[in-house]
């Protein structure tokens, strides 16, 4: 059996200091690779009564911050830094540095475990995964994505396998962006590591690039009404119990019917290029369309009563589009949306 030994010496270092250090402590150097900014956000656009009906909010969410996007408010967005540490190691999903430690990929056996490789040797590497893509396919999508994209093309990424996401390999090849080297186990004389989880303006360059990316890859951006998003099987269950007849409605009036767990990247891609107005559930499947919806498109999410998030109204924000929900009733085996009401808000946000 392998034992990681840059597991034990974290542990080491962590109970002679008393507690864990951390990315700025450990870097040798850090700069600033975009700066941070304030920008004006623009209100949600929501029905009446609309807010009354939220019970609970997503276990990543915060009502203060959902509040601030839901009305507008001026909003911080921190610089994408940049941090060298020396004699990294990278064992399974954890990467390590002194009495630094950092999770990067998707859980796995526990430390020691017979599935550590042997220990491999790297020069010089940027640091490309983070924890969150690893476990959500809409912080894969919006972040991982992105963040890949910082390193120069001669630099070598590297990072920890996420969970097994069936629409990676698709996106991969529409968008150009090959896999990272994912060694399981490696000693990195110099990693590069990056903080880039605000939406500044440098990771809306690297939106526009992606979204050019895949309009030109499918031949430009069509002008459709919108599209629904059906969550299908994948992820936490959230039933919207009158989804067919929702769907029935809409596809009367011109909105493409889309099931991502039904379909692969391309032929996603090309139902909702250019559409004016995506509707779904809130969940990770929202991301389908950050690459593809019209420029100038809209949100409109259907927000379970228990988990109300606003994660894309952060991204809409960034991207000058708009955003609106409406927040569905508890019903027998899940949650039911008004559909007069959605109607109400396609009207609104056309």
């Amino acid at each position: 059996m392998l034992t990681n030994a840059a597991y034990l010496g974290w542990g080491w270092r962590r109970l002679l200091h008393g507690r864990g250090a951390t990315l700025s402590e450990v870097a040798i150097e850090s700069w600033e690779v975009s700066p941070a900014q304030e920008t004006d956000g623009r209100p949600a656009v929501f029905p009446d009564g609309a807010l009354d009906r939220i019970r609970g909010l997503s276990p990543w969410r915060d009502w203060q911050v959902e509040k601030a996007l839901i009305d507008g408010a001026t909003a911080h967005h921190h610089p994408t830094r940049a941090f060298v540490l020396t004699d990294a190691v990278i064992a399974g999903p954890y990467v390590y540095c002194g009495a630094w430690k950092e999770r990067i990929g998707a859980e796995a056996p526990s430390h020691g475990s017979p599935a550590l490789p042997t220990r491999q040797e790297i020069e010089n590497a940027h640091l490309a995964t983070t924890w969150t893509g690893a476990d959500f396919f809409g912080n894969f999508l919006l972040d991982s994505f992105p963040l890949e994209m910082i390193p120069g093309d001669a630099e070598t990424r590297i990072g920890a396998p996420g969970k097994p996401y069936r629409h990676e390999g698709g996106y991969r090849d529409l968008l150009g962006l090959p896999q990272p080297w994912m060694p399981g186990h490696a000693r990195i004389r110099h990693l590069t590591v990056y903080s880039d989880f605000a939406q500044n303006p440098f990771k809306e360059s690297r939106y526009r690039q992606l979204r050019d990316r895949l309009s030109r890859r499918l031949g430009g951006q069509v002008s459709r009404p919108g599209v629904f998003l059906a969550r299908g099987d994948d992820g936490v269950p959230r039933r919207l119990v009158n989804e067919a007849a929702l769907c029935e409605t809409l596809a009367a009036r011109g909105f493409e019917i889309v099931v991502p767990s039904r379909a692969e990247p391309e032929e996603i891609s090309r139902k909702i290029m250019g559409a004016r107005i995506v509707i779904a559930v809130e969940g990770s499947h929202l991301s389908h369309a950050i690459y593809s919806m019209a420029d100038n498109g809209a949100f409109l999410v259907i927000q379970p009563p228990d988990r109300f998030a606003m994660p894309y109204k952060e991204f809409a924000d960034r991207m000058g589009m708009r955003f609106g929900f409406v927040v569905a009733e508890p019903a027998d085996g899940g949650f039911a949306a008004d559909t007069d009401e959605i109607l109400a808000m396609v009207d609104r946000l056309s």
